[in-house]
């Protein structure tokens, strides 16, 4: 039963008590009704579903205890129900402003409001006034990494590391802010690498470590990329990031491969489809390619690469007609797309060639 729902439910039930009260207005009447405000308010408690309960939780007069307000505002958050996370997050502030968890929910409840701003002041304020604290200091640089304050997020992840130097996530933010700061990835590379030394586990480390040595061409990409897939196999995104290491090495099998596993993964996965599709046309298997770059269109509808992709199979197979119309739906989305304009061009005029 959902909220709405017992809303509805609790307000028939009084509508129903009220009825049986009245009729019982002679003495000696036969009656279920509750006899107690007690018994009333068992009833009460009874028909409304646990989570439900938040309302009662926080009544007036309500024994609550930090431990299990805590949990309630992570769970709401983690529900996305920001209403009731507020009302809960409103109550621990009142018994306890300065608790490190109440700051470190706070701050992820102004970030889910879109109040990064207030965001940032709370876990900055925590992190002032708990020294040694590390989950405020994590989503800080989180955040600041986000808003760009990338030169803030490299001081705050030096105190995390200052405070705990076998922390992961630690060295994974501090790369980030340098890659970020120094716009290279050769000096953020170690921070990484210390990261998954720390936690071979740390799948947006592994990522990070990927796409750099993808970015060198160096096999070692494949590694990290393997890694993650040995700890979560269902993700399109890496077999997508493999791909793309063979196509830029022109490993034409090994990049069809990679593309065909992703888009099994994540059939409605438009950029796979469309990399498939210009691998197909690199080893001259237009047939193939058209279908791929068919499938991406029917996923995005204005991509307008993949209506380039379509009409140059078209036109490789001889379908004129077909080639010149599909060169037109992409620039009539892309007007300046260079590609299209001349390769429409050379079919208009091999258009007007035939007798």
């Amino acid at each position: 039963m959902n909220r709405g729902n017992w809303h509805a439910a609790f307000c028939s039930w009084v509508f129903t008590f009220f009825i049986i009260s009245c009729s019982n207005g002679t003495p000696g009447a036969s009656s279920d009704a509750p006899s107690s405000v007690d018994e009333r308010q068992k009833m009460i408690e009874e028909a409304v579903p646990a989570r439900a309960s938040d309302d009662l939780y926080l009544r007036p007069g309500a024994e609550i205890d930090m431990g299990t307000l805590l949990e309630r505002i992570e769970q709401h958050l983690d529900d996305k129900n920001l209403s009731y996370a507020k009302a809960h997050l409103d109550k621990a502030r009142e018994m306890d402003s300065l608790n490190e968890e109440v700051q470190w929910l706070g701050g992820r409840y102004h970030l889910m409001a879109n109040q990064s701003k207030k965001a940032n002041d709370i876990w900055k304020k925590c992190g002032l006034q708990h020294p040694e604290n590390i989950p405020c200091r994590i989503e800080l640089a989180r955040l600041q990494l986000t808003i760009g304050l990338v030169r803030e997020a490299l001081k705050t992840a030096n105190e995390l590391i200052g405070i705990d130097r076998n922390n992961a996530e630690a060295y994974f933010l501090k790369g980030l802010a340098v890659r970020a700061v120094k716009e290279n990835d050769e000096d953020a590379l170690p921070y990484f690498q210390r990261a998954v030394d720390l936690d071979n586990a740390h799948l947006d480390a592994l990522d990070m470590l990927g796409v750099i040595y993808a970015g060198r061409k160096d096999s070692l990409a494949l590694a990290y990329y393997r890694n993650i897939l040995a700890l979560q196999p269902d993700r399109s995104d890496i077999y997508f990031k493999m791909g793309v290491f063979h196509m830029d090495k022109q490993e034409w099998n090994e990049a069809m491969g990679a593309y065909e596993r992703a888009i099994r993964i994540d059939p409605k996965d438009a950029d796979s489809y469309y990399n498939l599709g210009f691998v197909l046309t690199q080893i001259r298997v237009f047939d193939k390619a058209r279908n791929a770059f068919a499938q991406a269109i029917a996923v995005r509808p204005r991509n307008f690469k993949a209506y380039y992709g379509r009409g140059y199979t078209h036109e490789m197979l001889g379908d004129l007609t077909n080639a010149a119309r599909d060169y037109r739906e992409a620039l009539s989305i892309r007007p300046k797309h260079q590609p299209s304009a001349t390769a429409l061009g050379r079919v208009n005029q091999k258009l007007k060639a035939v007798p």
